[in-house]
């Protein structure tokens, strides 16, 4: 197996604003009473409230957002304001600073496919080698490998869903345009649904997940695993512990926000 990252850092990054858009119910509408007859009566000339003008000039002028910046030229500021969210430290770590959305949409577009491609992947590769043990058939992923996602199972777990879902709202132009352009139908807010409903339901594995090496990686030596979409690998990679976080974060996200 390439050693990976867990590229559901990404999925996570905008999955709270993605339920939230696309679940909360509508604010209920108070019902207006009907219109009241006013009796006719001569026009009275109204003079001038003294008093109006400094009410208004009381009244703050409402901010105009700022203008998006085209695809192409957008990677500071969008790197800008994740590194506002989540830190600059992670983000000057772990992120691949060009073409960031374009990156992003086709990575988790990817993430049901058998493999995540290299060019297209918006994470830096994760020090170290992937951890196996044993030998020969009894060959296993080692709980060593499991505590290399530790600290971006944190961070997935510590992100502020109320900041995701400005900053999903703000930049989905860029992200819907990213996904035109990758040759996506419809919109993306419904493909990211679909990625997270598929990653929701990687099935749980009890026990060692043993290995075979035939070339140059490792591979599962269950037929069944290895068959599995390359964002269900990654979770199994993590450790069930963790994949149980992350698993369990994004049920909680989407439960919350059916409720609201």
């Amino acid at each position: 197996m390439k050693k990976t990252i867990p590229i559901l850092l990404l999925v996570m990054f905008f999955a709270a604003a993605a339920w939230y858009s696309l679940t909360r119910r509508p604010e209920p509408v108070d019902e207006l009473a009907p219109p009241v007859a006013v009796p006719e009566s001569p026009i009275e000339t109204q003079q001038p409230d003294p008093g109006l003008d400094e009410q208004v000039s009381d009244i703050e002028p409402v901010p105009v957002p700022e203008p998006l910046p085209n695809l192409n030229e957008s990677d500071n500021e969008v790197t800008g304001v994740m590194a506002d969210m989540v830190g600059a430290d992670p983000v000057g770590e772990y992120l691949v600073k060009d073409q960031v959305v374009s990156r992003i949409v086709a990575t988790i577009d990817s993430l049901t496919s058998r493999q995540v491609p290299a060019p297209i992947n918006p994470i830096k590769l994760a020090d170290g080698k992937f951890i196996t043990s044993g030998e020969g058939e009894n060959t296993v992923i080692s709980a060593d490998n499991h505590t290399r996602y530790d600290a971006y199972v944190r961070l997935l777990q510590g992100l502020d869903n109320e900041a995701v879902l400005g900053f999903y709202t703000r930049y989905y132009p860029l992200f819907q345009q990213a996904w035109e352009e990758n040759g996506g139908e419809g919109t993306f807010n419904d493909r990211l649904l679909e990625v997270i409903d598929h990653l929701l339901v990687t099935p749980d594995v009890e026990g060692d997940i043993y290995l075979v090496k035939p070339e140059a990686v490792y591979l599962f030596a269950d037929p069944e695993l290895e068959a599995l979409s390359a964002g269900r690998k990654i979770l199994l990679r993590m450790g069930p512990d963790n994949a149980s976080a992350v698993k369990g974060k994004l049920g909680e996200i989407r439960n919350v926000f059916l409720e609201n």
